[in-house]
């Protein structure tokens, strides 16, 4: 069965393109495109894509708000958000409301097919020169004066490490990298996050994460 794809994208000379770029791969197929974020949501709900790939700035709604009420009524559903943007507001606010990555428009023709590819394995794509930026915005120490009975305090120290990670978007992958542990490790550690946690979703640890602090936002 073929992974159904949403294009959406207010530039029709783009969205021509990337249809072309995506054709290369047999099992993937562009089932609709739309032109603005409210046309994205009821194609949504009327095709269930298995991936939307939207832009992050258009008119109405916008890409963001497109993004919330998608990933609100399908929890599932892959979302890839195209940006021309490196400021970190726009991402931030995208990973929040849980996007599945980020590529720039202006590297969409070498990046994308990788991107489409990890985001459907069930990781995060972050073009890489967007990565530093997201570490300088979102990390911050601790917050303190936190009530002991927190659900922070059922998760160990290695736990609250990986937890960052996650939030910030990385993949199993680079946190084994960055912890040196394997990628089974880090699968693991997750599991046990999510299960002291209650929280299968990723939007909810990375809200988790920046409501006890182990991650900042300046909104």
């Amino acid at each position: 069965m073929k992974v159904k794809i949403l294009l959406v994208d207010d530039h029709d000379a783009l969205l021509s393109g990337i249809k072309l770029w995506l054709s290369q791969v047999e099992e993937w197929e562009v089932v609709a495109e739309a032109s603005s974020g409210e046309e994205a949501i009821e194609l949504t709900r009327s095709l269930k894509p298995d991936l939307v790939l939207m832009d992050i700035s258009m008119p109405g709604i916008g890409g963001i708000g497109a993004l919330e009420k998608i990933k609100e009524e399908n929890p599932n559903v892959k979302v890839l958000m195209l940006t021309m943007h490196s400021e970190e507001e726009y991402l931030k606010r995208a990973l929040i409301k849980g996007a599945s990555g980020f590529v720039l428009k202006k590297a969409a023709h070498t990046e994308l097919i990788s991107a489409i590819n990890t985001v459907l394995s069930g990781e995060t794509y972050i073009y890489p020169s967007l990565t530093n930026l997201l570490i300088k915005g979102f990390v911050g120490k601790d917050e303190e004066g936190k009530e002991q009975n927190s659900k922070r305090s059922l998760l160990s120290e290695r736990e609250e490490e990986v937890l960052k990670y996650i939030a910030l978007g990385f993949t199993y992958g680079e946190i084994a990298k960055q912890l040196f542990v394997s990628i089974k490790t880090v699968e693991a550690y997750k599991s046990r996050i999510s299960e002291k946690l209650k929280m299968k979703r990723r939007s909810e640890l990375v809200r988790f994460a920046i409501d006890e602090g182990l991650i900042s936002i300046n909104e």
